[in-house]
């Protein structure tokens, strides 16, 4: 009996045979009469199939299937090998009955195949066929238009992306998650959706998303998957991932267009806000190391951003090799998520954050939070906790913090644990640095660079390895008598001797204050800084701050 138009369901083959008034008999493939019918074809073609494109159902009067059994079941073979939905055979032309061969390969193959006799023209069949798909295709564009009303009332009504989500599952069934560049979520409908978090991590870390205007299709644990991105203004905010156990129809695809283009703006409009905050915060952070505010425009600015102005402060000072606003929206996401009340800032080629931690130690994991949102290695300084008056020397230290680490080659450090960086850096000022640098340096610096020496590099490993000859040696690859004759020139050029304690501390804080200069450290604008820094890393092992030798070069 023939079922009435049910919205959703595509028309099958089965459906076809009982519409009233069309006399039509299925011959063969009965167990797939509930093939979907994508189109109506008429051909008399012996091979048709490089004009199809699959879902098809073919109506032939026979010309193109050939004569024999063998070109009669190969005919059949082709049609099912190119996926059609079905094939009407007209009996009355070429054939009386429909051949044996082609039933019996339609069987074979489960392919529904259907006698159209003489009386039944095929515009009967067409016709039938697409009055369903224009019905089709109505109730999907009203559907699909109810459902974008949703979701776009989730937007008006201020639900933010979470309610989007929601709204799209509501609409189409299934789950959704959209995440966020890093792979976490940023909402997730039903909460069961999470559980998937694995295996969309992986996709998204697979050679198939390397391109940015991806979209990916996969079939996992039973879910048909499908991830697309959010994007706004040309840049991927994020991604949006939906699964259903059956595979995603036109119409969740239609849905969930509509939601990524809901989410962009939702998205874009998130990042506006984070913008400006982030303008804000570095107005105020700007005011506050300036000291152009006073104590109570401070603490009222400090409380506006949710700070306690009686609580200490913290400030630590980021770098890695993303460029500094990419590095600063990473750290506003992790401290967001994190809670209490935030500063983060660019600054020149570094990333400032103040918080109000509970106590030292907050370092470690904010920087391992951060890197693990990170495309390279992100190193960390911090200064030591203070009130608002201190908070400009909080940010110097933990810049200095974080100059020792790109000298050290540590991934961290506060500012308690320097050691010996800290009694230079109690001088609190870049030229004072610079200057006591040069007074035992210089000699130096013109030595080398009228003669292209290493009496620089020379010195620090020599010190470095406590007034060892061989090993210092070895790490300059040079021979030790080499390296005795360059030591004796520092003695002549500098007045200096290395078997005097006092000297040897000298010449090791001036190496230590030099390498805190690097150019682009942002320690102060002085005058412009003999480039030692990059000179003394290339010769120095990776490793703690050594103690300087007891007593004299050892042979």
């Amino acid at each position: 009996m023939y079922e009435p138009y049910n919205p959703g369901v595509a028309l099958t083959v089965g459906d076809l045979l009982h519409i009233p008034g069309l006399e039509i008999r299925l011959a063969a493939g009965r167990s797939g009469s509930g093939n979907p019918i994508r189109w109506v074809h008429v051909s008399e073609l012996e091979d048709p199939t490089p004009w199809l494109k699959g879902g098809e159902l073919l109506l032939t009067i026979g010309m193109g299937v050939g004569s024999t059994p063998g070109k009669q079941r190969a005919y059949l073979n082709r049609l099912t090998a190119a996926g059609l939905a079905g094939l009407g055979f007209g009996t009355g032309f070429s054939f009386r009955s429909v051949p044996k061969a082609l039933a019996d390969a339609a069987e074979r193959a489960s392919f529904p195949l259907f006698e159209v006799p003489y009386p039944v023209p095929f515009i009967a069949i067409t016709e039938a066929v697409f009055t369903r798909l224009v019905a089709e295709q109505y109730d999907l564009l009203s559907r699909s238009l109810d459902a974008e009303h949703t979701l776009t009332r989730a937007v008006l009504e201020g639900q933010g992306a979470d309610g989007i989500v929601k709204a799209l599952i509501r609409a189409t069934g299934g789950w959704a998650v959209l995440l966020d560049l890093h792979s976490n979520a940023i909402a997730a409908h039903p909460p069961t959706a999470r559980t998937y978090l694995p295996i969309l991590s992986s996709e998204l870390r697979s050679p198939r998303a390397e391109s940015l205007r991806f979209s990916l299709s996969v079939v996992e644990h039973g879910q048909h998957i499908a991830i697309q991105p959010v994007t706004a203004q040309g840049r991927v905010e994020a991604f949006l991932a939906m699964g259903k156990r059956d595979a995603l129809t036109q119409f969740d695809r239609i849905v969930s267009s509509h939601a990524l283009s809901l989410l962009a703006l939702e998205l874009a409009k998130a990042r506006a806000v984070s913008d400006t905050e982030r303008r804000l915060k570095g107005d105020v952070l700007d005011q506050l190391l300036r000291g152009t505010l006073t104590p109570a425009e401070a603490r009222q600015s400090l409380e506006r951003l949710g700070f306690d102005p009686g609580r200490p402060f913290a400030a630590a000072a980021l770098a890695d090799t993303d460029s500094p606003d990419t590095l600063a929206r990473t750290c506003e996401e992790v401290l967001a998520r994190n809670g209490g009340a935030f500063m983060a800032s660019p600054r020149d080629d570094v990333v400032l954050v103040v918080v109000q931690p509970d106590g030292p130690g907050f370092l470690a994991p904010l920087r391992a939070a951060i890197s693990a949102r990170s495309a390279g290695t992100v190193l960390a300084g911090a200064g030591s906790l203070t009130t608002i008056d201190q908070l400009s020397q909080a940010v110097r230290e933990a810049r200095y913090a974080l100059q020792v680490c790109r000298t050290e080659d540590r991934l961290q450090a506060e500012f308690a644990d320097l050691g010996t960086y800290q009694l230079l850096l109690s001088l609190q000022d870049p030229d004072a640095l610079r200057t006591f640098a040069d007074s035992v340096l210089a000699p130096l610096d013109d030595y080398d660079e009228q003669h292209g020496g290493e009496l620089l590099p020379s010195l620090w490993a020599f010190l470095e390895r406590n007034a060892r000859w061989e090993s210092a040696a070895k790490e300059l690859t040079v021979h030790r008598h080499t390296l005795r004759y360059r030591m004796r020139k520092v003695e002549e050029l500098t007045g200096r001797n290395l078997s005097s304690a006092r000297d040897r501390m000298e010449f090791f804080l001036a190496l230590r204050a030099r390498a805190m200069l690097v150019p682009g450290d942002g320690l102060g604008r002085g005058p412009a800084r003999r480039a030692f820094g990059p000179t003394v890393q290339a010769t120095r092992p990776v490793g703690a701050v050594r103690s300087l030798p007891k007593s004299g070069p050892k042979e």
